[in-house]
């Protein structure tokens, strides 16, 4: 993972890098912002995907990829979401433009409205420029449609 230092986007909000020794607080935490929202997609409420995703093998593979910074996203001293973004990760219909993917971001229903994921989609627009990338971008599920409708603005 590349060395990436705690961001401050605002007096209360900011990107503190997540480390492996992390791993149960960041399973802890997504089991509290992804759950509610996306239980209803998985036979098993989204246990086994959280599991697979943010477990051991997976997450130490996520923490050593030199390209990929991975943060807990705090408002204050309260961890209310994650980032992770991937430097140098080509979209593939443009895959001779140099891009950054907006890997994943996860935040707390209950901070919706607030503009927290407008001021961390804007640093990722400005970490990607600082990288010379051409293209910032995500995948986002097309059942979440008020995400969809953020993204798109």
């Amino acid at each position: 993972m590349s060395s990436s230092k705690t961001v401050q986007l605002s007096p209360e909000l900011f990107l503190v890098p997540i480390c492996l020794e992390d791993q149960l607080s960041l399973l802890r935490l997504m089991r509290r912002i992804y759950l509610p929202v996306y239980n209803h997609l998985w036979e098993d409420a989204g246990d086994a995907y959280l599991l697979k995703t943010f477990g051991g093998e997976n997450f130490t593979k996520e923490m050593e990829d030199a390209n990929g910074d991975y943060y807990f996203v705090l408002q204050g001293n309260k961890p209310i979401g994650i980032l992770r973004i991937r430097r140098a990760t080509p979209l593939i219909d443009f895959a001779s433009e140099p891009a950054m993917k907006l890997h994943r971001i996860y935040l707390d229903p209950s901070t919706q409205g607030q503009g927290i994921g407008k001021k961390i989609i804007q640093w990722c627009i400005d970490q990607a420029r600082q990288a010379g990338a051409k293209i910032l971008w995500l995948e986002a599920m097309d059942t979440q449609i008020p995400a969809l409708r953020f993204y798109e603005k």
